[in-house]
């Protein structure tokens, strides 16, 4: 559990959360209400497709592991049926 953990964060530590659909926000006067509305946006757009990213891995991998362990019990249930 803590591999998972570690490697999770070390994935968002090293992601880029502004690399997303950005809107460019170079026009718009610095300080003013706008570009912080544009950057707070550019963020969150970014901060949401890294999330996405992370449910999709995660539940792929559980599946991975949710069949290895049936496969596993399996073997074991037919080994003991030998018996």
């Amino acid at each position: 559990m803590k591999k998972i953990f570690i490697a999770l964060v070390f994935y968002l530590l090293s992601s880029s959360v502004l690399v997303a659909n950005e809107s460019d926000c170079s026009g718009i006067k610095k300080l003013s209400k706008e570009y912080l509305t544009c950057k707070a946006k550019n963020i969150k757009d970014g901060a949401n497709k890294v999330n996405n990213k992370i449910k999709v891995g995660s539940a792929n991998k559980t599946e991975q592991i949710k069949e290895g362990t049936k496969n596993i019990f399996n073997k074991i249930k037919n080994k003991i049926k030998k018996n």
